[in-house]
C-alpha cells in the first residue's frame, strides 16, 4: 500500500509540472504514463496472489443414500405378524417362464417378466424376496453381467399363479441400464425368502 501512494503522489507531481512548466511537459508526461503502469501491475499481481478462502458451512455434507422403502415396509409389517415369514416354505413358491424385456436399445433389458407360482394349500403369498441374475451367452460361454437383489408386494391365493415383472434398476443416469448385451440374455430368477401374513390368509 505504501509503494501505491508514492506512486499516486508522483503522478500528481508529474501532472502539475506539465502544467506549470512546457519544457518539462514531456518528461512529465512520461513519468505518469510509467507511475500508471507501475499500479496496474500491483494491483494484477496481488490479485493472482490473493487465495479465495470458500464460506464455510455448519451444515454437513450431503451424501446419496437410497432409502430401500419396500425393506422398511417388510420389517414394519414383521413385528406386527412375526410369523409371516414361516407361513410358506421357500420350496413352495417358484418362478416360471422367465422372459426379459428390452429397452429402446435391444441390447439392454427394461424389466424381468415371470409367472410366480404359490403351490402352498393354506396360505396366500403376500411379499417374497428374489436373486436377479443377468448372464450374456456368446458361443463359447454365459457370463454373468448384472446382479440385483430385492423385495417384491405380490398377493398369489394359495394354489395359484400371478405373472411378476421386476424392473431393472437404472445405470449412473436416469435413462441408461447398467449392461448392454453382447450376445443372447440367460435370466436366472430365485425366490430366496416369503412373507404370508394374517390379512391374507384365509
Amino acid at each position: 500500500m505504501k509503494f501505491e501512494a508514492i506512486l499516486w503522489v508522483a503522478i500528481l507531481v508529474a501532472l502539475a509540472l506539465a502544467i506549470v512548466s512546457s519544457k518539462y511537459r514531456r518528461f512529465a508526461l512520461l513519468a505518469v504514463g510509467v507511475s500508471v503502469a507501475a499500479i496496474v501491475t500491483v494491483i494484477v499481481v496481488a490479485s493472482k496472489n490473493t487465495v479465495v478462502t470458500p464460506h464455510s458451512s455448519s451444515a454437513p455434507a450431503r451424501t446419496s443414500q437410497r432409502v430401500d422403502f419396500e425393506l422398511l415396509h417388510i420389517e414394519k409389517l414383521d413385528l406386527e405378524d412375526p410369523e409371516a415369514g414361516n407361513r410358506i416354505a421357500l420350496s413352495e413358491i417358484r418362478f416360471d417362464q422367465i422372459r426379459p424385456i428390452s429397452g429402446s436399445d435391444p441390447r439392454t433389458i427394461e424389466s424381468v417378466r415371470a409367472r410366480l407360482y404359490n403351490d402352498s394349500a393354506p396360505f396366500s403369498l403376500t411379499d417374497f424376496a428374489y436373486d436377479l441374475v443377468v448372464q450374456d451367452c456368446l458361443p463359447n460361454a454365459c457370463t454373468t453381467i448384472y446382479a440385483q437383489r430385492g423385495w417384491e408386494s405380490m398377493t398369489v391365493p394359495a394354489n395359484q399363479a400371478r405373472d411378476v415383472t421386476i424392473q431393472i434398476r437404472p445405470g449412473e443416469t436416469r435413462d441408461s441400464q447398467p449392461f448392454q448385451l453382447l450376445g443372447t440374455p440367460k435370466i436366472i430368477l430365485s425366490p430366496t425368502k416369503t412373507r404370508a401374513y394374517r390379512a391374507s390368509t384365509p
